[in-house]
């Protein structure tokens, strides 16, 4: 009678474990069904949210010496005040055109070091763009940029994560000249005029590949100020209202 009782509580015992490690197992396999990634990535800048007739011009520069000292006599001339990416070789190569922009009140931002697109590179390589053009900048201008443009306005998540990590935001634009295709004038006019919003970023190159950007910028600044339009580095627009990070383009 004995020896029976003790394999009734063995078996049950078995029984026990059985059904305890069956609800273990559900519970491991359950678990990580029930947790969710969320993303804290957020897009670069496009624009910024504000009803004020208010836009940033930014000009890109990665090459040549003929076409920045064009666009920086027109700026004089019509008072306007805007935002230059510039690379790090340019700026090496052309101190001194990188120190007027400077001295003349425009801003400079960070254009990165090697004109790659730069959503191939892995993390040490966007670090090692974007700081060797920091370095450069700021040892030459004297301003420490703290906006990004990547070259050929090419980016993905690990870009732009990078980038903030290193105090840097991303910044793209909402508005495109095209004046980088050399379209002409009147087209770059009329394109520009048409798109044009409050709080837009605008799109332009200092570059020499860009034949016609000093030409057309007379007439656009007027037509934007015919309109009721004022003219602001980046830095000025973004203090008037949140950054906007989806693509109206």
């Amino acid at each position: 009678m004995r020896g029976r009782r003790e394999i009734i509580l063995v078996a049950l015992m078995v029984v026990v474990l059985v059904l305890a490690g069956r609800f273990l197992l559900f519970r491991e396999t359950e678990i990580p069904v029930s947790i969710k990634v969320v993303s804290q990535t957020s897009p670069p800048i496009f624009y910024v949210k504000t009803n004020e007739k208010k836009v940033a011009f930014t000009f890109d520069i990665s090459w040549g010496h003929k076409m920045a000292p064009k666009v920086l006599e027109v700026l004089r001339e019509y008072d306007v005040r805007g935002t230059f990416f510039i690379s790090g070789p340019w700026t090496k190569r052309h101190s001194d055109l990188a120190r007027r922009i400077a001295e003349e009140g425009h801003e400079i931002g960070n254009h990165g070091h090697r004109h790659d697109n730069m959503s191939s590179y892995n993390r040490e390589q966007i670090v090692e763009n974007i700081q060797e053009a920091h370095a450069i900048i700021k040892e030459i201008t004297g301003q420490t940029p703290k906006y990004l443009r990547p070259p050929n306005g090419d980016y993905d998540d690990l870009v732009v994560e990078t980038a903030r990590e290193y105090g840097y935001e991303t910044v793209i634009w909402a508005v495109d000249s095209l004046d980088w295709k050399n379209p002409g004038v009147d087209y770059m006019i009329r394109r520009v005029k048409k798109r044009v919003f409050p709080g837009a970023i605008i799109l332009f190159h200092a570059s020499d590949s860009c034949k016609q950007t000093d030409q057309a910028l007379p007439a656009i600044i007027q037509e934007l100020r015919k309109e009721g339009y004022e003219i602001l580095t980046l830095s000025e627009l973004l203090s008037l209202g949140e950054a906007g990070r989806d693509d109206p383009r």
